[in-house]
């Protein structure tokens, strides 16, 4: 079985999520970020995970044309979703934000694995938020790694069942 882990990331939690997935994943894992997706075809894989960060609500344009214009493909294809973003907020809410009810509705699983901050990546804009928004909080966030695993196996079921 052939998974694909297709995902957008601004400040590199979602490829951090993606990385540790694909450990956790008991099948052939291909990592693919949204800026090299063009020359894939998805017809090649057998489960489909699609990961995107949210960030203020929103998440990278590419990604969601991305999915907007391959949205039969993936409806077709076994595939799970997931997001970083707030764990405060409400998964379902952050879900929208990022897919269409159609892709969310046919999906095995979903979540959300938190987010976390890393002060040395982004431009010069981005990383000083990032120093801002540790200062002012007692708990800097960082990724939920239980999440992660139920999430991997979850997907690992599914994969022995040779769900196709």
């Amino acid at each position: 079985m052939k998974t694909a882990i297709i995902y957008s990331t601004l400040i590199d939690d979602t490829k951090k999520s993606a990385k540790i997935l694909k450990e956790l994943i008991k099948s052939e894992v291909v990592l693919i970020s949204i800026e090299n997706v063009k020359d894939i075809c998805l017809l090649k894989y057998n489960f489909i995970i699609l990961g995107a960060s949210t960030y203020n609500g929103k998440v990278q344009g590419s990604f969601k044309r991305y999915v907007s214009r391959n949205i039969k493909t993936l409806i077709e294809k076994p595939h799970a979703l997931y997001v970083n973003s707030d764990e405060n907020l409400d998964m379902m809410t952050n879900l929208d934000k990022v897919f269409s009810q159609e892709i969310i509705e046919s999906s095995f699983v979903y979540s959300n694995f938190g987010y976390e901050i890393n002060t040395d990546i982004g431009n010069y804009i981005q990383r000083r938020k990032s120093k801002k928004i540790i200062e002012k909080n007692d708990n800097v966030p960082i990724l939920n790694k239980h999440k992660i695993e139920e999430f991997a196996n979850n997907i690992n079921n599914l994969i022995e069942k040779r769900v196709d």
